[in-house]
């Protein structure tokens, strides 16, 4: 797995440390054997995960999009891709991954008391909720999600998170040339616009990838995100 990781990041001009790689080796360990008690992922094969969940988590750092000092949101992390690997090999940054099942929850925090990794607080809940949390709402350098839904979906669900001047970075397939009028209309109504689609493959791969990348220029209105659910019964961008 390590070959595999390690020439994909040298492909965007990456290193990993000795450590880091001791903690993806880790966190593949502790996912795995989780894996067998809650359905975390269907792909457990070491060289694909170190290409679709490692490498595909860790594409916004090829195009400079988060670095050192940044506060970082991850919106319904799931198993916690992209936001461990990106807290893995950005330590100075700050990140918060939002997950609403408990059980996932749970694997996480463990995740990031056995890593040892202190840029990184698990937060439980929806983010159609904790969107309108003082705590939360526009707090964040960077919001990301990856498979969270249609583009304009995910920019309700990450947008109100983002400070003015900071972005929303959607992690899609090529599908997302598709979403993008959705996006651009939902962009507007939350106080962003698209900025940049990065089309790319997955290095020495032939998956082919985008980062959509939505800059937050004005603050979103107050009644979005709307209620759980919604979003997706009745996208925006529709």
């Amino acid at each position: 797995m390590r070959q595999w990781l390690e020439r994909g990041l040298e492909a965007w001009g990456l290193r990993l440390n000795e450590v880091q790689w001791l903690c993806f080796e880790r966190l593949t360990e502790l996912m795995l054997t989780w894996n067998e008690r809650i359905n975390l992922t269907a792909i457990t094969q070491p060289e694909r995960i170190a290409i679709e969940h490692y490498l595909d988590s860790l594409a916004p750092l090829a195009f400079g999009l988060i670095g050192d000092g940044m506060s970082v949101v991850d919106i319904g992390t799931g198993a916690g891709f992209p936001g461990l690997p990106l807290a893995i090999l950005c330590p100075f940054a700050a990140f918060t991954l939002v997950e609403a099942t408990g059980k996932k929850v749970a694997y996480l925090r463990q995740v990031v008391a056995q890593l040892g990794l202190a840029n990184v607080e698990v937060v439980q809940g929806r983010a159609e909720a904790l969107a309108h949390d003082r705590r939360f709402r526009e707090g964040f350098d960077v919001a990301v999600a990856r498979a969270l839904g249609r583009l304009d979906v995910v920019l309700e669900c990450t947008l109100p998170f983002v400070k003015i001047g900071g972005c929303a970075v959607a992690y899609k397939g090529p599908r997302a040339d598709e979403e993008l009028p959705f996006g651009e209309r939902a962009a507007a109504m939350l106080g962003g616009r698209i900025e940049a689609v990065h089309r790319f493959p997955l290095p020495n791969t032939e998956l082919q990838r985008r980062l959509v990348v939505a800059r937050k220029i004005a603050p979103t209105p107050p009644r979005f995100p709307r209620r759980p659910g919604i979003p997706e019964k009745r996208p925006l961008g529709d």
